[in-house]
């Protein structure tokens, strides 16, 4: 009897374990799925993607496993990495890289950006390098200093058309010479008095974040998971909107001229596990990069929904 008595009361204690275990992860999985409905915010925009099915997947080769930014040339991709001072071209009907330029010594590069036929590279200090795109494999490239730092983290460069000027997005420190920048910070350069602008050209905080989502959605949330560190920006021509990537957090934030968020979406690390550049084609479809954590990197397409 007394045996008896053992095996049932550890039965229940095992069924007891199981049904906790299992209420935990059902309330997890309800917490995740609302808290994913919160970030998918896309209502106000014109446009949109299906970020949680891409529509291709580039694995690249291993010179690239530190992919870091991207810039579309009409026909094909640009591609920096993050140490090796060089840009690659990838064809992507092609499937892989038809030319590379070395531009600089190795060092901590982060972004890349064509404009007409000359290209830009930042480096994480804020400084930016200029060559004229060339079939050659070396280019003779020119250093423009600027009064960002290591303390702003720059890790995004971008383009804006109307003022014809790079846009440069800090991951951390948004003041710049004892400006009032508060939160994360976009910076604009002139590329004809190649000069940084005094002020950013918008800059938002977590708790814009914050209000955005709470216009929209009622239920509750933790707060402690809104993270955002940009990694990358880039122009949509077809919206005529600024998006915003952040790794740290792995949130997509579409923003308006005036810094205004317009839509968020949330990224799944399943699809992009380090998402480092974006980038987008003439009609709208965009292209996202992802380190690869030790493996090759790659890179995502996401087509254009228009609503």
């Amino acid at each position: 009897m007394n045996t008896v008595f053992k095996l049932k009361n550890t039965l229940l204690i095992l069924l007891f374990t199981v049904a906790i275990s299992f209420t935990k992860s059902c309330g997890t999985a309800s917490f995740g799925l609302r808290a994913d409905s919160l970030f998918l915010m896309t209502q106000n925009s014109i446009v949109t993607y299906d970020l949680k099915r891409p529509d291709e997947k580039h694995f690249l080769p291993y010179v690239l496993a530190e992919i870091s930014g991207l810039s579309h040339t009409g026909s094909s991709l640009l591609a920096v990495d993050d140490e090796t001072g060089k840009i690659f071209e990838y064809d992507v009907k092609e499937r892989k890289i038809i030319h590379s330029i070395e531009f600089a010594k190795p060092g901590d590069y982060e972004g890349v950006e064509l404009v007409d036929d000359k290209i830009y590279v930042l480096e994480s200090d804020g400084d930016i390098y200029s060559f004229d795109y060339t079939k050659s494999k070396k280019a003779d490239a020119k250093k423009k200093e600027n009064k960002l730092s290591r303390e702003n983290d720059t890790e995004g460069l971008g383009f804006d058309p109307y003022l014809n000027r790079l846009l440069i997005v800090c991951k951390e420190k948004g003041e710049v010479d004892g400006n009032d920048a508060k939160g994360r910070a976009v910076y604009t350069y002139d590329l004809e008095k190649k000069k940084l602008s005094k002020n950013p050209f918008f800059s938002f905080r977590t708790k814009d974040l914050v209000k955005f989502w709470e216009k929209h959605k009622t239920f509750e949330y933790e707060q402690d998971r809104i993270k955002f560190k940009p990694s990358a920006i880039a122009f949509n021509p077809i919206e005529e909107t600024f998006y915003v990537l952040s790794s740290v957090g792995k949130l997509l934030i579409v923003v308006n001229r005036d810094g205004s968020i317009k839509a968020t979406y949330p990224i799944s690390p399943r699809v992009l596990s380090q998402p480092e550049g974006i980038c987008f084609a003439p009609n709208g479809d965009m292209y996202i990069s992802s380190e690869g954590e030790g493996d090759r990197g790659y890179i995502v397409k996401f087509s254009m929904q228009k609503k």
